[in-house]
């Protein structure tokens, strides 16, 4: 990306105000210390009056204005939001919902995926803004649509469902042996008696998820879906790439969104931009997950965080305010993760609509003297102390989290076995207690290198294929440490249940043999016994057959009491572990903190320290830093590891232990003794 040190600044709607507050606000982003402004991201009625008119003045406007104040500028693609004009002509670019009832006008995020007409104007708007702004110096980045979202029922979808299958499939016979069409009289003896997955046929609502009964032709559609509109995004980036090759193109994603799978949208994307808009009080770990997932999908390209907060979110059902110190330790947060960049939405709050009430850098105060821009302001100054450590260094792991899409659509877009089991839940959990651990962690998708990682946790890796399978086979015979927890390895890539137990191919793997799975409500609690204590599980047990593994844990009480729970095996040069229940955080962390140490596993500093976040970097001429964040509202003690540290913000030095005040930041530099 071109750029001279951290870009910060956000989102502008000149269009909503007059040149002279524009000017303002421009000035006083300035004194916040910002450098770049995204423009043009729903002005798509504006630019854009009928099929053949286009009005590009109010831009041509605002970006003379940006250029002649110095400001990088990320530009918009309008297309999140056709105008009304365009889905009153043409009703069929407005999606079908989950009921097969077609959108009304209004809104945003609204569109058909596969609507022809919706792709020719969205293509035609991205080449236009493309050819007018080519030579502009300022443009550093596009910004292709927001936050792709929406799935769509219409006939025009189920056509293009049915073309997606006969290229998947090639025959009707292979698809109804992959979809298990004789379940129920289902058998499909011409491409036209295949339907979209709705409400009136497949799917419905067990509690408030969304599942289907036919789990095969959901887990295609979910794909079918991801691909158009990845397919959506593709076509703007080909139209802008037309005009400016050399200007990257990003879309922004949402971490931890269920309907997309990011690891493939990633691989089309210049840079890899995210909103994160954490609730209030939520705890640390979760939001960390999603920085390192957001990082892990990048897989190595720039990072930028597209979107936050710097004070209330409006669709949140409470609109706290975000104190100075949250604030800060959020947008740390992300930088510690491998962010570039941190713009906020909005840089001034609008007067009216939908989000009037959502946070801003200037609020309708109208002033440069509030408590929230003086907190931006604040963030402005330390990222420029930064700048010139931290940027080009990489997060440093010795563990990686397995993410995957695919296992989580699978697993709760069904039903059975357990309506309150949660595949993200399950996630966050060893994600947790490898955080509190002080490990350093990439969270990363079944493609990844996985020999890059001296150990690798795979929380209910529920599909499994036979190549992901022969990948962690090679992974702990080499050597690797694999830890794979209740549900995983039970189906295979089309979402059929493995033959001969669970844990599909890799029985001999990890030396036992999955029977089955039994389940009760969150009322109830079940005990196992792990290394002499007991602890609490929940929700799921698997009925666990030893072949030739070591039990390190078992069940306490209920149906299965006295059977292994918790299990290790020696595969050629490596180790498996197995747990076959849900475990609870307590169990989480008293498991992980025992890998961590049999296995020499490395860590930021000694003993588990809750409620504090390190992530530790390292640039390409091994200077190292620590990103030291306390979330908790008590001061923290940690203790470092490697002697002498500098915190690049007040020069202070530590020397193997410092203590934090509540919500504080440090960021730490290796200073040779």
């Amino acid at each position: 990306m071109k750029r001279n040190g951290f870009w910060y600044g956000g989102e502008c709607y000149p269009e909503q105000w007059d040149e002279d507050t524009f000017k303002r606000d421009l000035r006083w982003m300035r004194e916040a210390n910002m450098n770049i402004a995204t423009i043009g991201v729903f002005c798509w009625a504006i630019v854009q009056k009928d099929e053949s008119t286009y009005d590009f003045s109010f831009l041509d406007r605002a970006l003379e204005i940006l250029e002649h104040e110095g400001f990088y500028v990320c530009l918009a693609t309008p297309t999140a939001a056709p105008p009304l004009w365009m889905v009153r002509k043409y009703p069929e670019i407005l999606s079908v919902d989950v009921n097969e009832h077609r959108r009304k006008p209004g809104g945003r995020a609204n569109f058909c995926p596969n609507s022809e007409k919706y792709r020719e104007f969205s293509v035609k708007i991205a080449e236009k803004l493309a050819e007018r702004y080519k030579d502009y110096r300022p443009l550093v980045l596009w910004h292709v649509n927001n936050e792709y979202s929406n799935y769509c029922y219409c006939e025009t979808c189920e056509r293009k469902f049915r073309e997606w299958l006969k290229n998947k499939y090639a025959s009707l016979d292979e698809l109804n042996k992959k979809w298990y069409s004789d379940f129920w009289s289902q058998r499909i003896y011409d491409w036209e008696e295949i339907s979209l997955p709705t409400m009136r046929n497949l799917l419905l609502f067990r509690k408030d998820r969304l599942q289907s009964i036919n789990p095969a032709i959901y887990q295609d559609y979910r794909r079918f879906m991801n691909e158009s509109l990845l397919e959506c995004f593709e076509l703007e980036y080909q139209a802008l790439k037309k005009y400016t090759p050399n200007v990257p193109v990003t879309t922004n994603l949402m971490a931890t969104f269920k309907p997309l799978d990011y690891f493939l949208w990633a691989k089309k994307m210049d840079v890899i931009s995210w909103d994160s808009y954490p609730d209030y009080g939520e705890d640390h770990a979760r939001v960390s997950l999603r920085c390192a997932l957001m990082r892990g999908v990048a897989r190595g390209k720039p990072v930028v965080l597209m979107e936050q907060s710097p004070s209330q979110a409006i669709w949140k059902w409470y609109n706290h305010q975000k104190s100075a110190s949250a604030l800060k330790l959020h947008t740390f947060q992300t930088i510690a993760h491998g962010a570039e960049a941190a713009l906020y939405f909005q840089i001034r709050q609008s007067k009216g609509g939908c989000e009037r009430f959502h946070g801003a850098v200037i609020t309708h105060a109208n002033t440069n003297g509030t408590r929230v821009f003086e907190a931006v302001k604040c963030i402005g100054e330390d990222l420029k102390k930064l700048e010139d450590r931290v940027l080009n260094t990489r997060v440093d792991a010795q563990v990686a989290v397995l993410f995957d899409w695919e296992s989580w659509w699978a697993l709760e877009d069904s039903p059975g076995p357990n309506i309150d089991f949660s595949y993200l839940q399950e996630v966050e959990k060893y994600y947790r207690a490898l955080l509190r651990m002080g490990v350093g962690v990439d969270v990363i998708g079944v493609e990844e290198d996985f020999s890059k990682y001296k150990a690798i946790f795979a929380p209910t890796l529920f599909m499994v294929s036979d190549e992901i399978g022969r990948d962690i086979r090679s992974y702990v015979e080499s050597g690797g440490i694999f830890v794979a927890t209740t549900m995983s390895g039970v189906v295979d890539e089309n979402n059929l249940a493995w033959i001969g137990g669970y844990l599909a191919s890799m029985n001999d793997v990890f030396g036992v043999r999955v029977e089955e799975f039994d389940a009760f409500p969150l009322s109830e609690e079940r005990t196992v016994l792990f290394l002499g204590k007991k602890y609490l599980v929940k929700l799921i047990e698997g009925l666990v057959r030893v072949e030739k593994a070591f039990v390190m844990g078992t069940y306490s009480d209920g149906l299965y009491a006295n059977e292994p729970c918790i299990t290790f095996n020696q595969y050629g040069e490596g180790f498996a572990y197995y747990v076959a229940a849900c475990a609870s955080q307590e169990l989480c962390n008293d498991f992980v903190r025992y890998i961590v140490e049999r296995h020499g596993i490395e860590t930021s500093f000694s003993g588990p320290v809750d409620g504090v976040e390190v992530v530790r970097r390292r640039s390409e001429d091994s200077r190292m830093y620590l990103f030291v964040m306390n979330f908790d509202s008590k001061r923290k003690q940690v203790l470092l590891k490697e002697g002498k540290w500098r915190d690049l913000m007040s020069g202070r030095t530590f020397f193997d232990s410092l203590v934090l005040e509540p919500h504080g930041v440090l960021i730490l530099e290796k200073v040779d003794i």
